[in-house]
């Protein structure tokens, strides 16, 4: 995990070196970030995103990519407030 501080805002990076995601079940996950929040198997990250969505709105981001049989990575970014 990494955490940088820039231009007013924070950056949050966690990588892994695990299995991946195929790209179809990436683009499920990405799908479910963007309704309210709802169950799934990944209720971490739609815990997560639930909880930046309502303390800032449109001003964070969460961006996951993925390659199967490569890792993971999950940024998020927010501003320092």
């Amino acid at each position: 995990m990494r955490i940088n501080k820039s231009n007013g805002k924070m950056r949050i990076s966690v990588v892994d070196n695990g299995i991946g995601i195929s790209k179809e079940k990436l683009e499920q996950i990405r799908e479910h970030l963007k309704k309210e929040f709802d169950y799934s198997e990944h209720i971490g990250l739609l815990n997560i995103n639930e909880r930046l969505r309502l303390i800032y709105g449109d001003n964070y981001s969460m961006t996951i990519r993925s390659k199967f049989g490569m890792g993971t990575a999950i940024y998020i970014t927010f501003p320092l407030t």
